[in-house]
């Protein structure tokens, strides 16, 4: 969003509450932020926000704009999609957000491929565990894993499941296979909250992860097990790393290519879509746990 006034900052204050939350979202600092609201109460004698103990909070007259700001950036939104939608040449930039570990694995490999069907474009790889909003053009496409997208006017295609298994490493393994405490690695994510209760006989829980890439190395160097996506797992480069033989309920998980639907007809958008279809589809295997290397 690039609203060229000063709602933008009034609105990224009331949605976090904070000048340097504000500041981090418009990527200013949190003194522009103060600033720029500061002269718009200046300029028409009222105050929109007061400090309280965690930071700024609406006051009742911030609260009587706040639904016209909103339906400002709203419009502005659609607007721009819109125009966007038009845009027929193969030249510009794409913003394409997704997982860090898609992007290395499975996405940058692929990029010399992409450059050399498509010279003119620039892709910009966003690479956060966050999803971005799609509808706010914070990205344009996503590549995501969800059991299916919540946002509403997304479209795409759903590639394939994206099952998960038990890993370990060789080294674990051979050391711990007859311990009757398993050490237990895992990620702050799993829906399955209590998978591992009957699987082991006796576990401790030694570490939790937010990153997955940070998980499967914890495995690779033998600190534990861990329930993994086959698809990021089931690598070459991770051949040291092993499935072990257990039954886990069906995988939720799948993974999305997603996009506006006011984007549907851009010609950036289709080839972008089309290229990582092509490239992605034939991973189905290796995602649904199929090549899987068992102890």
């Amino acid at each position: 969003m690039n609203l060229d006034d000063d709602y933008q900052y009034i609105l990224a204050l009331a949605t976090h509450g904070s000048l340097s939350a504000a500041a981090k979202q418009l990527n200013v600092t949190h003194t522009t932020v103060a600033r720029r609201i500061q002269a718009f109460e200046t300029r028409y004698s009222v105050r929109l926000f007061e400090r309280v103990s965690k930071g700024f909070q609406l006051t009742q007259v911030g609260h009587s704009i706040l639904p016209d700001i909103e339906n400002l950036k709203n419009l502005q939104l659609h607007i721009e999609r819109r125009l966007v939608g038009h845009d027929q040449s193969l030249t510009g930039e794409i913003n394409l957000a997704l997982t860090p570990e898609l992007a290395n694995d499975y996405v940058v490999p692929i990029l010399p491929a992409f450059y050399k069907q498509f010279p003119n474009l620039q892709l910009n790889l966003m690479m956060s565990i966050n999803h971005k909003d799609l509808y706010a053009r914070e990205a344009d496409i996503a590549l995501r894993f969800t059991p299916e997208p919540t946002q509403a006017n997304l479209i795409g295609k759903r590639l394939f499941a994206s099952n998960w298994g038990v890993y370990a490493s060789e080294q674990y393994w051979q050391h711990n296979k007859n311990i009757t405490t398993q050490k237990l690695l895992l990620w702050h994510l799993e829906s399955d909250k209590n998978w591992y209760q009957d699987v082991f006989a006796k576990t401790q829980v030694i570490a939790k992860f937010d990153n997955l890439a940070a998980l499967i190395n914890a495995v690779k160097v033998g600190v534990g097990i861990a329930k993994l996506p086959c698809g990021l797992v089931d690598q070459p480069h991770l051949s040291s790393i092993r499935r072990l033989d257990i039954p886990l309920a069906p995988s939720i998980w799948s993974l999305w290519l997603l996009y506006h639907f006011d984007l549907k007809n851009t010609a950036k958008i289709n080839a972008v879509k089309t290229f990582l279809l092509e490239h992605l589809k034939p991973l189905e295997t290796r995602f649904s746990g199929q090549t899987s290397q068992y102890f």
